[in-house]
């Protein structure tokens, strides 16, 4: 199983736990669904995503999502 979750000051705000390994089509679903709806513009509260350099990461749909 793999875990997929987003973290703020308040504690976990979103989490995804499924099957199998994270990929990029997973992690995109995740942003989109998950962590987008929930985000606001700087600097209101969760405005700021903080990711690692997993290389599925570094797509254009990633950087999208989040600006």
């Amino acid at each position: 199983f793999s875990v997929l979750p987003a973290l703020s000051v308040d504690g976990i705000v979103a989490l995804d736990i499924f099957e199998g390994s994270v990929n990029k089509e997973l992690f995109i679903n995740f942003l989109r669904d998950q962590i987008a709806p929930i985000s606001t513009p700087w600097p209101g509260p969760r405005s700021v995503v903080v990711l690692d350099n997993c290389a599925i990461r570094h797509d254009e749909n990633v950087r999208r999502i989040i600006e």
